[in-house]
Parts: structure tokens; sequence; C-alpha cells
């Protein structure tokens, strides 16, 4: 083969690689069981990495019937998540977060044998997009 093929093959392998991994990371966390934990806010907005919502979840406050075997598995999580929320919309999630009346909620993929992965951030019971674009 010519070294022109082989220098195509060479930059086409790990972008090919690369794309079906992200393909199928995709297809796992689309296809795994949605767990939905109960969060609550602390320090709203961290300058140093953006407008971040920093959660840490509520056990005591989650519906463990969620899990195949009805119990809460709390060492498969991290303690604290940051969840990224546009600058436009830092101010209303802010002011939502500090509330004690908000229900915030996190959605995760949870997957067999495999770290969770954090989806969506719910406020009331909605997704927090849905609930900004209502009270525009």
């Amino acid at each position: 083969m010519s070294k022109k093929v082989w220098l195509f093959l060479s930059l086409a392998f790990p972008i090919i690689f690369l794309a079906a991994w992200t393909f199928i990371t995709e297809q796992n966390i689309q296809n795994a069981k949605e767990i939905i934990i109960r969060a609550e806010g602390y320090d709203p907005r961290n300058l140093i990495s953006g407008h971040y919502l920093n959660l840490r979840l509520n056990w005591q406050e989650t519906d463990c019937t969620q899990f195949s075997d009805n119990l809460c598995h709390p060492n498969r999580f991290e303690s604290i998540y940051q969840y990224y929320i546009p600058e436009t919309d830092a101010p209303k999630l802010n002011q939502l977060a500090g509330n004690n009346k908000t229900k915030i909620e996190l959605v995760f993929a949870y997957p067999e044998n495999k770290n969770p992965y954090l989806k969506d951030m719910l406020i009331n019971g909605k997704n927090w997009k849905e609930l900004l674009k209502e009270d525009k």
C-alpha cells in the first residue's frame, strides 16, 4: 500500500473508534433505567467554573423503591454534583435553589455495573428549562 493510504488509515482509525465509542456510550445512557434522587443546593454560584448549581444528594428524601432491590445505593453516586446553567438563567435558578420550599431532583441514567450519569434536573417536578419558560 502507498504512504497516502497508510496515512489516511492512521488518521481515520482514531476518528472512527471515538465515534463508535461515543455512539455506544450514548446508547447505554439512553437505554439505562432512570433514577430520580432528591438534591439540595448549596453555594449556587461557582465563580471559578462559571455558572453551576452545586447540589448535594439528599438520600433521606429519595424514593428507594426506584432501585431493583428497593434499597438506595449512595456508594454508587458522588455526594456532590455540579449542574451547569446558562448565565442568563443563573439569577432565577439561584433564587429557586435558595428557597426551602423548592424541591430539586436530579435525574440519572442508572446502567447496571457502570457509574450513574447525570441527565437532567427537575425543579418542583418539572424540567428546569420548561419551568423557566413558563415564568417568562
